[in-house]
């Protein structure tokens, strides 16, 4: 299955019988026909399956090689697959016995790709049989009476779809195969293996396909052949992995003696944009030799159905340490331009909002693990006659449980002041709400003056990429230090500070389920009535900027598992577009803040884009 830029792939090991080749093509033929409902594109079968890895010297008897060519004109004249099809077996050339990989297609053979490396030490002996495939290229194989491209390739569809193929040791070599075929423009690189299971060994391979996936921007896909495959003294482990740009898909060991598989769905968009958006490509492209191109017909389908649901809220961290780093992470960027600057005290605006909370306990974990005195933060709360009294509340008792300066001042009169200076109606319109919101920035940044000490500013990311806010007020600070956090991570933060200061637990749990509301115009305002949900707000941040997905796929990802119907993911993608694109002057602005998860709005960090740049709506 082959749509919207997903592809799907499965890793198989049947149940072999060492020497039988027949009975072995037979039972790929039944596993093959498993596939018919899961529908992969691509099926790697381990190294030497057809004949077994285990048959040792028979390798050199013309009846063996006469039993695997029958048994693999077998399995073409049968094959059931519509797909891709990559297994593992030997073929001689002049009297040289190579261990090779097939890719096929229907009845045909598109290309034989020789082993490179040849394991000869412990347990491996392959430079008895088998002559190394490293000097071999764009040669031609006779194979059932077809002259078979013979050598090292990239196998393409001329669109999206391309990969290469390595075998066993190739991978856990110094210079590997896989790096010139990803350099020549492989997305996916597949490795049929023999791997015998001893302890350690699961973890190194596991390893080797996590990083030759993450720094080549690609997918890397293995099998091990079954335990089946197994001597009197060596056990094959039917390790089976599918990696994407060093994440897991499917990493599975599990020893068995009878056919399994494991199915797994690869974003080749994705690794599209990864490449394009990075040096990979340009470091690479010109220092590596020119492999030939081998061309495969791949039909998309109108839908693709996921073996997973996709991560709803991408942006989170999944470990408790990974947690601890986004604190530590906050806490240092402040205490280095405090240092910089040869101060120590910070003033906070405190709205019992969830921002200023997080803003405001990452200062006092910066002070807790420098030995910092808790007094060296100014926590303001700047309430007007649209300040709820719930927040007001929350706000006091966070700032006193914690030990911090506490300053109140209230802003209706200066704001009323104001208004009626520029001769403002009195309506609760935006510069109404502005105001409010410049005057406090106003007022923070005296504040500093007085005290000797910088304005942190308490924006996230959420907001930075919709613009929701007032520009020269909450926009605005000496630093900031939430810029680096979607709203989600926001939230989830809070909730892992539960643990780290208990005593503020009541009214950290009451802040957490606070709707979320900028308090200007006192009309029981929640922000998500109007922006939308964070959540899919957050979604769509991830999906078009860290995976490079256009609209269309963002409204299909919102539909599939937002359930949302057309319209509605149309309207939420139509507006964060609109948003993330006119409010980038205000980004251009933005005080500077540290960069936490992979994806920094800061024009400074890796956001380059001009502040009237303009992109058509659909």
């Amino acid at each position: 299955m082959y749509a919207r830029g997903y592809i799907k792939v499965a890793a198989a090991s049947p149940k072999i019988i060492a020497g039988d080749a027949m009975a072995n093509a037979k039972e790929i033929l039944n596993l093959l026909s498993e596939f018919k409902n899961k529908k992969p594109a691509i099926v790697l079968f381990p190294e030497l399956t057809i004949c077994g890895y285990s048959v040792g010297d028979l390798h050199f008897q013309g009846y063996l090689y006469r039993d695997n060519l029958n048994a693999l004109e077998y399995l073409l004249k049968n094959n059931p697959f519509s797909g891709i099809i990559i297994l593992g077996t030997f073929f001689i050339k002049d009297d040289r016995i190579f261990n090779c990989a097939a890719v096929i297609q229907g009845d045909k053979i598109l290309g034989i790709v020789p082993k490179t490396y040849l394991p000869h030490t412990n347990e491996f002996q392959e430079n008895r049989w088998f002559v190394p495939g490293i000097d071999v290229s764009d040669q031609e194989i006779n194979v059932l009476g077809r002259n078979i491209p013979f050598g090292q390739f990239v196998f393409t569809n001329q669109k999206d779809v391309s990969f290469g193929v390595e075998i066993c040791e190739d991978y856990w070599e110094p210079f590997a195969p896989n790096d010139v075929l990803y350099a020549n423009g492989a997305l996916m690189v597949f490795n049929p293996s023999a791997s015998p299971e001893v302890i350690g060994k699961e973890e190194k391979r596991s390893m080797l396909a996590k990083v030759a996936s993450y720094k080549n921007r690609g997918a890397y896909i293995y099998t091990s052949c079954n335990s089946s495959d197994s001597t009197s003294e060596v056990v094959f482990s039917n390790h089976k992995m599918i990696y994407e740009i060093g994440e897991i898909v499917e990493d599975v060991n599990n020893l068995s003696l009878e056919s399994d598989y494991i199915i797994g769905d690869i974003d080749l968009s994705r690794i599209h944009f990864m490449r394009r958006s990075s040096s990979y490509i340009k470091n690479t492209h010109a220092r590596i030799e020119a492999l030939p191109k081998i061309v495969f017909d791949l039909n998309e389908d109108s839908e693709f159905v996921f073996e997973k649901d996709i991560d709803l809220l991408p942006f989170i961290p999944k470990t408790k340490n990974d947690f601890q780093k986004v604190i530590d992470v906050q806490a240092t960027s402040v205490k280095k331009r405090l240092d910089y600057i040869g101060i120590e005290n910070t003033i906070l605006g405190v709205s019992g909002g969830l921002d200023s909370t997080i803003a405001l306990l990452s200062l006092v974990h910066m002070c807790d693990i420098y030995k910092m005195d808790r007094k060296s933060i100014y926590g303001v709360v700047l309430p007007s006659s649209n300040t709820s009294s719930k927040t007001h509340e929350n706000a006091k008792a966070l700032i006193k449980k914690l030990g911090v300066n506490y300053l109140e001042i209230d802003i209706d009169k200066e704001v009323n002041s104001q208004l009626k200076l520029i001769k403002h109606n009195g309506e609760k319109d935006i510069t109404y709400e502005n105001v409010q919101a410049r005057y406090r920035t106003y007022t923070l940044m005296n504040l500093a003056n007085m005290h000797n000490g910088i304005v942190i500013g308490t924006s996230d990311m959420s907001e930075v990429a919709l613009g929701w806010s007032t520009f020269n007020g909450d926009q605005m600070a000496m630093y900031g230090v939430n810029a680096g956090l979607p709203k989600t991570v926001i939230k989830a933060v809070g909730e892992s500070y539960l643990d780290i200061y208990p005593e503020i637990k009541d009214v950290l749990l009451s802040i957490l389920s606070t709707p979320i509301s900028p308090e200007l115009s006192g009309n029981n305002q929640e922000t998500e009535s109007i922006i939308g949900k964070y959540e899919i707000n957050d979604f769509i941040l991830y999906h078009f900027l860290v995976n490079g997905d256009d609209e269309d796929r963002i409204e299909f990802l919102l539909i599939k598992f937002f359930k949302l119907d057309k319209n509605e993911s149309q309207k939420y993608v139509s507006n964060f577009f609109k948003r993330f694109y006119s409010q980038q002057y205000k980004r251009l602005t933005m005080p500077e803040s540290a960069k936490v998860l992979k994806l920094s709005l800061s024009p400074r960090t890796e956001t380059k884009l001009n502040g009237d740049i303009y992109r058509p709506s659909k």
